[in-house]
């Protein structure tokens, strides 16, 4: 061991990680089951022998360890500005230097460890100083600071640059560390399975969502949110959260015994086959920009109150004669007239479905025993759902090359992609739930479907006979809720709802002023007398302006509206031109192209906002 080459890197490391570097001279004797040695490979590369145990591996060619790290680059390309790469296992070096060397300082390097000896003897042996110091890698070692990586991929892995996602596993890490891999690699691909979920959804429904936010402000002005819901209806006794899984089929009409006993929230696509079954749950929750209307067509159910976001189908808030009620789910818009008035507007978690949701709902009002009816997450006799939901009687299909989980009632199950995201959220969610509140009690009377983590299993008829005692009626407590706001407030609200045709107009002008400042800025470009001065002056004006535009809350909905356009504008701004000049004509050829898509959605939502607010009074 070379004790100037271990202090030299940590020295290195100090100018972006202080506090990592002193915890690693903590660290420095601590030890794994791995032995680690340095040897030079036929070409002269230092490479690191392991042994555990009896076993012993090279990492990194004992006959040419320079040529893979040449055909990895090779293989690599150019990287873009602030691309993701994460390398799982640094071994001795090899890789982590080429890539250092061969990429711009804005590449966000995320190393992952999983044997502290091996980094240890790392920076005893191999000297990183030069690499290190001028630009921060992110460096999660196993005995250090593990529990830190999800925040770390976080931070660094967002829509605009998981395109250029690159994840390299050192070769023969995965003989000796699968398992440890596996436990990071794995929340790194939900990771971007979620950022690209979450983002194609986004740009699907933009101007569904847009529309629906819009006809909903009105509805907002009524006052009515979850914390409201909350006071309303007494939580001391159990709630039934009835989702439209297959299992449902087995026993919906157990849930009658419940009525005015249990506080029963349905999710929008149950509701249909309760009302056939003569059972009114006491309030339905619905979250889809687009959720088919026909779903809660049915005799009955437009007097249940609705719970909802605010981007949820209007058509489907409209319908409903019952209290709408409402919970933040990051519109500006609708959060401004909570905040002009001085009231909070509560939130509830996301997952992904509306049965995530509502669960979060039944967590943060209080009940302490949650019981799930009809969570399959799964195909229960190869269905995706119960019958009366989508069709009278949902069809068998096949599953056979489906993803398989553990079942309540059997080893394996089938399930989709989608449900088995929903499924990982709602194991999360418990256990957290649970940490903070100890005596929670989840019950799962789905009797079937895929096994949820912390719940207990019991049927319905069990669980109804042991809790449902106190008659309550929820209904009339739903009814008799009072509103967050006074009449004076509704007013204020109503003035703000009016005033939002006019931000669109404003952006719209905005907009044509950065048109032309843009265009300003390409004519010097092309004139091949740039000056920096001129240059410097107008994007001046041009930060000005656009920050005009998006402090307005009214903007948020022309970002998502316009969610490809500003994805052109945001992923292709970490390439970089040959020159300065060659970027500033870059930039205003795209100022102009989305400063003209810009004032054409303005106009389209101005026109969108006046249909939905002005008849308002």
């Amino acid at each position: 061991m070379s004790e100037g080459v271990f202090e030299k890197n940590l020295k290195a490391m100090e100018t972006w990680y202080p506090e990592f570097a002193d915890l690693i001279r903590e660290k420095e004797g601590i030890e794994d089951d791995t032995e680690v040695w340095p040897e030079l490979s036929w070409d002269g590369q230092t490479i690191f022998r392991m042994k555990k145990g009896e076993r012993a591996l090279y990492l990194g060619g004992k006959r040419n360890a320079q040529r893979p790290v040449e055909r990895w680059q090779e293989r690599l390309g150019e990287l873009p500005k602030y691309a993701p790469v994460f390398l799982f296992g640094v071994g001795s070096g090899a890789y982590l230097k080429a890539l250092i060397c061969k990429t711009k300082k804005e590449v966000n390097v995320v190393v992952y460890e999983p044997s502290v000896r091996i980094f240890l003897k790392l920076l005893q042996e191999i000297d990183l100083s030069e690499e290190i110091k001028n630009r921060p890698i992110a460096f999660i070692i196993e005995e250090i600071n593990a529990e830190e990586f999800e925040a770390v991929m976080n931070k660094v892995l967002v829509f605009e640059n998981v395109g250029f996602l690159i994840e390299e596993i050192h070769p023969n890490y995965k003989e000796w560390y699968a398992e440890k891999l596996t436990e990071k690699v794995r929340p790194l691909h939900r990771k971007v399975e979620s950022i690209m979920m979450n983002k194609n959804t986004q740009r699907k429904f933009s101007t569904h969502l847009a529309d629906n936010v819009l006809q909903n402000m009105k509805y907002i002005c009524d006052g009515y949110h979850t914390k409201c819901l909350a006071q309303a209806v007494p939580v001391d006794g159990p709630a039934i959260l009835v989702s439209a899984g297959p299992s449902l089929n087995k026993n919906i009409h157990e849930l009658k015994k419940a009525k005015n006993r249990a506080f029963i929230l349905a999710v929008d696509t149950a509701l249909k086959p309760l009302i056939k079954a003569g059972i009114r749950p006491d309030a339905f929750m619905t979250i889809d920009a687009q959720k088919p209307l026909q779903l809660v067509e049915v005799e009955g159910a437009e007097t249940i109150p609705v719970v909802a976001p605010t981007c949820a189908l209007h058509k489907i808030i409209s319908r409903q004669k019952g209290k709408k009620i409402f919970y933040d789910d990051g519109y500006a818009m609708p959060y401004h007239i909570y905040d002009m008035n001085g009231k909070e507007f509560p939130t509830v978690a996301i997952g992904g479905s509306v049965a995530c949701s509502a669960f979060s709902m039944l967590y943060k009002m209080g009940f302490q025993t949650i019981i799930l009816v009809g969570q399959d997450l799964a195909y229960s006799d190869n269905k995706s759902h119960a019958d009366g939901t989508f069709q009278e009687k949902m069809p068998e299909e096949n599953t056979e090359h489906m993803i398989m989980v553990k079942g309540n009632y059997v080893d394996k199950i089938p399930t989709r992609r989608d449900f088995r995201n929903f499924l990982e959220w709602f194991n999360q969610y418990i256990k957290g739930a649970k940490g903070h509140r100890e005596n929670l009690r989840v019950v799962n009377a789905t009797e079937g479907g895929a096994f949820i983590e912390g719940t207990e299993l019991c049927t319905l008829k069990e669980i109804i006979s042991e809790t449902c005692h106190r008659e309550i009626n929820y209904s009339e407590r739903i009814e008799q809720m009072e509103s967050a706001f006074s009449e004076e407030e509704r007013k204020k609200a109503a003035e703000y709802l009016h005033s939002i045709p006019n931000d669109y107009a404003e952006i719209q002008k905005a907009a044509k002023l950065l048109e032309t400042s843009y265009r300003k800025l390409q004519k010097i470009s092309n004139s091949g007398n740039l000056g920096q001065k001129e240059a410097g002056k107008l994007l001046k004006r041009i930060k000005k302006l656009t920050k005009r535009c998006r402090e307005r809350e009214a903007f948020q909905l022309i970002d998502m509206t316009m969610a490809t356009a500003d994805y052109i504008i945001r992923s292709e701004y970490f390439y970089e031109g040959e020159s300065s000049e060659a970027e500033i004509k870059e930039i205003a050829r795209k100022g102009i192209l989305y400063n003209q898509v810009l004032q054409e959605c303005a106009e389209l939502l101005k026109q969108m906002a006046e249909e939905a607010l002005l008849p308002i009074t």
